[in-house]
Protein backbone atom coordinates (compact mmCIF):
# COMPACT_ATOMS: atom_id res chain seq x y z
CA UNK A 1 0.00 0.00 0.00
CA UNK A 2 1.34 3.75 -0.73
CA UNK A 3 1.20 5.78 2.35
CA UNK A 4 -0.92 8.99 1.41
CA UNK A 5 -0.01 12.33 3.29
CA UNK A 6 -3.10 13.73 5.20
CA UNK A 7 -1.63 16.94 6.13
CA UNK A 8 -0.57 17.56 2.04
CA UNK A 9 -3.01 19.99 -0.44
CA UNK A 10 -2.78 19.54 -3.87
CA UNK A 11 -1.63 22.78 -5.38
CA UNK A 12 -2.96 23.84 -8.45
CA UNK A 13 -0.77 23.52 -11.60
CA UNK A 14 -0.05 26.43 -13.72
CA UNK A 15 -1.92 25.37 -16.70
CA UNK A 16 -4.83 25.65 -14.50
CA UNK A 17 -4.10 29.04 -13.09
CA UNK A 18 -3.55 30.43 -16.61
CA UNK A 19 -6.77 29.14 -17.79
CA UNK A 20 -8.62 31.00 -14.88
CA UNK A 21 -6.88 34.50 -15.84
CA UNK A 22 -7.65 33.53 -19.47
CA UNK A 23 -11.23 32.91 -18.88
CA UNK A 24 -11.60 36.36 -16.06
CA UNK A 25 -9.89 38.22 -19.28
CA UNK A 26 -12.43 37.12 -21.81
CA UNK A 27 -15.31 38.03 -19.63
CA UNK A 28 -14.04 41.51 -19.18
CA UNK A 29 -12.79 42.17 -22.01
CA UNK A 30 -16.65 40.72 -23.70
CA UNK A 31 -18.27 43.49 -21.03
CA UNK A 32 -16.11 46.44 -21.91
CA UNK A 33 -16.65 45.57 -26.07
CA UNK A 34 -20.19 45.59 -25.57
CA UNK A 35 -20.42 48.33 -23.24
CA UNK A 36 -18.52 50.76 -25.67
CA UNK A 37 -20.94 48.94 -28.52
CA UNK A 38 -23.74 50.15 -26.86
CA UNK A 39 -22.44 53.92 -26.35
CA UNK A 40 -21.57 54.45 -30.35
CA UNK A 41 -25.54 55.28 -31.23
CA UNK A 42 -25.96 57.41 -28.42
CA UNK A 43 -22.80 60.25 -29.56
CA UNK A 44 -24.96 60.55 -32.90
CA UNK A 45 -27.23 62.94 -33.88
CA UNK A 46 -30.32 60.97 -34.61
CA UNK A 47 -30.14 60.05 -30.95
CA UNK A 48 -28.93 62.95 -29.26
CA UNK A 49 -31.45 65.75 -30.97
CA UNK A 50 -34.17 64.01 -30.23
CA UNK A 51 -33.11 63.06 -26.60
CA UNK A 52 -32.17 67.01 -26.09
CA UNK A 53 -36.07 67.88 -27.31
CA UNK A 54 -37.04 65.66 -25.10
CA UNK A 55 -35.02 66.70 -21.85
CA UNK A 56 -36.53 70.68 -23.19
CA UNK A 57 -32.60 71.82 -23.56
CA UNK A 58 -33.36 74.75 -25.92
CA UNK A 59 -35.89 75.67 -23.22
CA UNK A 60 -33.16 75.57 -20.33
CA UNK A 61 -30.79 77.69 -22.49
CA UNK A 62 -33.14 80.26 -24.17
CA UNK A 63 -32.00 79.00 -27.80
CA UNK A 64 -34.02 77.58 -30.62
CA UNK A 65 -33.65 74.05 -31.00
CA UNK A 66 -31.79 74.29 -34.50
CA UNK A 67 -29.26 76.16 -31.85
CA UNK A 68 -28.87 73.56 -29.05
CA UNK A 69 -28.79 70.90 -31.59
CA UNK A 70 -25.25 72.77 -33.53
CA UNK A 71 -24.14 72.99 -29.55
CA UNK A 72 -24.17 69.78 -29.04
CA UNK A 73 -22.99 68.84 -32.15
CA UNK A 74 -19.82 71.14 -31.63
CA UNK A 75 -19.38 69.76 -28.27
CA UNK A 76 -19.68 65.65 -29.31
CA UNK A 77 -17.57 66.47 -31.76
CA UNK A 78 -14.54 67.99 -29.98
CA UNK A 79 -15.35 64.78 -27.31
CA UNK A 80 -14.66 62.09 -30.01
CA UNK A 81 -12.43 63.48 -32.64
CA UNK A 82 -10.89 66.53 -30.89
CA UNK A 83 -9.18 69.11 -30.45
CA UNK A 84 -10.84 68.72 -27.08
CA UNK A 85 -10.44 72.27 -25.86
CA UNK A 86 -14.33 72.91 -25.63
CA UNK A 87 -13.22 76.55 -26.19
CA UNK A 88 -15.79 77.51 -28.99
CA UNK A 89 -18.06 80.46 -28.79
CA UNK A 90 -21.83 80.62 -27.65
CA UNK A 91 -24.41 81.98 -29.26
CA UNK A 92 -23.78 85.53 -27.64
CA UNK A 93 -19.90 85.33 -29.06
CA UNK A 94 -18.67 84.67 -25.43
CA UNK A 95 -16.96 81.39 -24.82
CA UNK A 96 -19.49 78.70 -24.35
CA UNK A 97 -18.08 76.84 -21.91
CA UNK A 98 -16.60 78.39 -18.66
CA UNK A 99 -12.89 77.09 -17.41
CA UNK A 100 -14.64 74.64 -15.02
CA UNK A 101 -16.95 72.95 -17.46
CA UNK A 102 -13.84 72.96 -20.29
CA UNK A 103 -12.21 70.81 -17.27
CA UNK A 104 -14.59 68.81 -17.05
CA UNK A 105 -15.47 67.65 -20.32
CA UNK A 106 -11.39 67.20 -20.84
CA UNK A 107 -11.90 64.86 -18.34
CA UNK A 108 -14.94 63.54 -19.87
CA UNK A 109 -13.09 62.97 -23.52
CA UNK A 110 -10.33 60.96 -21.61
CA UNK A 111 -12.44 58.76 -19.94
CA UNK A 112 -14.47 57.51 -23.36
CA UNK A 113 -10.99 57.49 -25.38
CA UNK A 114 -9.68 55.48 -22.48
CA UNK A 115 -12.90 53.43 -22.72
CA UNK A 116 -12.90 52.91 -26.56
CA UNK A 117 -9.01 52.14 -26.47
CA UNK A 118 -9.61 49.10 -23.97
CA UNK A 119 -12.78 48.25 -26.35
CA UNK A 120 -10.66 48.01 -29.27
CA UNK A 121 -7.80 45.85 -27.27
CA UNK A 122 -10.09 43.48 -26.13
CA UNK A 123 -11.64 42.52 -29.34
CA UNK A 124 -8.35 41.88 -30.77
CA UNK A 125 -7.31 39.97 -28.18
CA UNK A 126 -10.86 37.65 -28.49
CA UNK A 127 -10.03 37.51 -31.86
CA UNK A 128 -6.20 36.08 -31.25
CA UNK A 129 -8.42 33.82 -28.66
CA UNK A 130 -10.76 32.54 -30.90
CA UNK A 131 -8.54 31.96 -33.71
CA UNK A 132 -6.33 29.65 -30.97
CA UNK A 133 -7.14 26.63 -29.27
CA UNK A 134 -9.33 25.78 -26.89
CA UNK A 135 -12.47 27.79 -29.14
CA UNK A 136 -14.84 25.66 -27.08
CA UNK A 137 -13.51 27.45 -24.06
CA UNK A 138 -13.04 30.71 -25.35
CA UNK A 139 -16.62 30.90 -26.79
CA UNK A 140 -18.14 30.22 -23.29
CA UNK A 141 -15.77 32.70 -21.40
CA UNK A 142 -17.90 35.26 -24.06
CA UNK A 143 -21.42 33.85 -23.67
CA UNK A 144 -20.57 34.18 -19.46
CA UNK A 145 -19.32 37.94 -20.41
CA UNK A 146 -22.55 38.57 -21.82
CA UNK A 147 -24.70 37.11 -19.14
CA UNK A 148 -22.69 38.84 -16.46
CA UNK A 149 -23.51 42.07 -18.84
CA UNK A 150 -27.12 41.34 -18.57
CA UNK A 151 -27.92 40.77 -14.43
CA UNK A 152 -25.20 43.65 -14.11
CA UNK A 153 -27.47 45.73 -16.19
CA UNK A 154 -30.46 44.34 -14.42
CA UNK A 155 -29.48 44.95 -11.17
CA UNK A 156 -28.29 48.64 -11.91
CA UNK A 157 -30.65 49.49 -13.75
CA UNK A 158 -33.57 48.37 -10.84
CA UNK A 159 -31.31 49.80 -8.59
CA UNK A 160 -31.69 53.41 -11.21
CA UNK A 161 -35.09 53.11 -11.23
CA UNK A 162 -35.93 54.15 -8.09
CA UNK A 163 -32.48 56.15 -6.73
CA UNK A 164 -31.35 57.37 -9.86
CA UNK A 165 -29.59 60.59 -8.66
CA UNK A 166 -27.05 58.95 -5.96
CA UNK A 167 -26.16 56.55 -8.73
CA UNK A 168 -25.53 59.56 -10.90
CA UNK A 169 -23.35 61.05 -8.13
CA UNK A 170 -21.38 57.78 -7.31
CA UNK A 171 -20.82 57.35 -11.23
CA UNK A 172 -19.20 61.11 -10.93
CA UNK A 173 -17.34 60.38 -7.28
CA UNK A 174 -15.97 57.75 -9.04
CA UNK A 175 -14.57 58.80 -12.24
CA UNK A 176 -14.46 62.08 -11.71
CA UNK A 177 -12.63 62.10 -8.21
CA UNK A 178 -11.52 65.82 -8.57
CA UNK A 179 -14.85 67.38 -8.17
CA UNK A 180 -15.30 69.08 -11.04
CA UNK A 181 -18.82 67.85 -11.83
CA UNK A 182 -21.32 69.58 -9.68
CA UNK A 183 -22.53 72.61 -11.79
CA UNK A 184 -25.33 75.38 -11.68
CA UNK A 185 -28.49 75.11 -14.23
CA UNK A 186 -29.08 78.76 -13.36
CA UNK A 187 -25.58 79.89 -15.11
CA UNK A 188 -23.35 76.78 -16.65
CA UNK A 189 -24.27 76.27 -19.75
CA UNK A 190 -23.05 71.98 -19.75
CA UNK A 191 -25.81 71.22 -17.19
CA UNK A 192 -28.53 73.74 -19.59
CA UNK A 193 -27.64 72.05 -22.85
CA UNK A 194 -27.80 68.64 -20.93
CA UNK A 195 -30.24 68.94 -18.52
CA UNK A 196 -30.55 66.12 -15.77
CA UNK A 197 -33.98 64.81 -17.85
CA UNK A 198 -31.31 63.77 -20.85
CA UNK A 199 -28.87 61.67 -18.82
CA UNK A 200 -31.80 59.88 -17.45
CA UNK A 201 -33.11 59.45 -21.07
CA UNK A 202 -29.45 58.67 -22.43
CA UNK A 203 -28.57 55.81 -19.14
CA UNK A 204 -32.11 54.34 -20.18
CA UNK A 205 -31.45 54.27 -23.46
CA UNK A 206 -27.54 52.78 -22.73
CA UNK A 207 -28.82 50.14 -19.90
CA UNK A 208 -31.46 49.15 -22.97
CA UNK A 209 -28.64 48.61 -25.90
CA UNK A 210 -26.01 46.76 -23.21
CA UNK A 211 -28.39 44.60 -22.04
CA UNK A 212 -30.08 43.65 -25.82
CA UNK A 213 -26.18 43.18 -26.72
CA UNK A 214 -25.61 41.41 -23.76
CA UNK A 215 -28.27 38.81 -24.45
CA UNK A 216 -27.36 38.59 -28.03
CA UNK A 217 -23.80 37.74 -26.77
CA UNK A 218 -24.97 34.83 -24.33
CA UNK A 219 -27.00 33.63 -26.38
CA UNK A 220 -24.68 33.15 -30.40
CA UNK A 221 -21.62 32.22 -28.40
CA UNK A 222 -23.16 29.45 -26.40
CA UNK A 223 -24.54 27.59 -28.71
CA UNK A 224 -21.11 27.94 -31.26
CA UNK A 225 -19.32 26.87 -27.78
CA UNK A 226 -21.47 23.57 -27.02
CA UNK A 227 -21.03 22.58 -30.58
CA UNK A 228 -17.19 22.80 -30.76
CA UNK A 229 -17.36 21.00 -27.35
Amino acid sequence: MTAVDAGSTPMPSVESRAAVLARALIMAGTIVVIVALSLLPLLTPWFVHPTLDAAQSAAWLGSSQVQAHALSDRTVAELVLGPGTFAFAGLDGAPFYDTAERAHMQDARTLLLLLFAAALLSAIGLGRALNRGERAATLRAISTGGGITVVAVLVIGVFGLFAFEPLFELFHRIFFPGGNWAFDPRTEHLVQLYPYAFWQLDAAALGVLALLLGAATWRLARRPARGAA
